[in-house]
Parts: structure tokens; C-alpha cells; sequence
């Protein structure tokens, strides 16, 4: 049980990490618009972080509810 919420406890922190650098590189690489590469290379590290975010809080959801 204590390794469960130990293991829960690193995907509950990789997915709030996750999200706040993707919120950070989303709102720093649209603050320029002089460089429009920039911003879909944003975009793209963004959606990549976003959705390994979702996979760590989907997997920490899974860490909890199995015995």
C-alpha cells in the first residue's frame, strides 16, 4: 500500500509539472510574434506536454484504484 501512494504520489507531481511547463512555454512562446516558428514549436512542446500530463494523471488514477 505505502509503495501504491508513493508511485502515485511521482505521477500526481510529474503531471502538475507538466502542466505548469507547458502553461509557461505556451504563454513565453506566444509573448514574441516576430518569430512565427517559435510559436508552432510552442504549440507543439505544449500539446506534447499536455498530453503527458494527461497519461501520468490517467496512470495515478490507476495506481490508486488497484489493489
Amino acid at each position: 500500500m505505502n509503495e501504491a501512494m508513493n508511485l502515485a504520489l511521482v505521477f500526481g507531481t510529474l503531471t502538475l509539472t507538466c502542466w505548469m511547463v507547458g502553461g509557461a512555454i505556451a504563454v513565453f512562446g506566444n509573448a514574441e510574434q516576430c518569430h512565427p516558428h517559435r510559436q508552432q514549436i510552442s504549440e507543439f512542446v505544449t500539446l506534447g506536454l499536455n498530453i503527458l500530463g494527461l497519461v501520468c494523471a490517467i496512470l495515478m488514477g490507476a495506481v490508486l484504484v488497484a489493489p
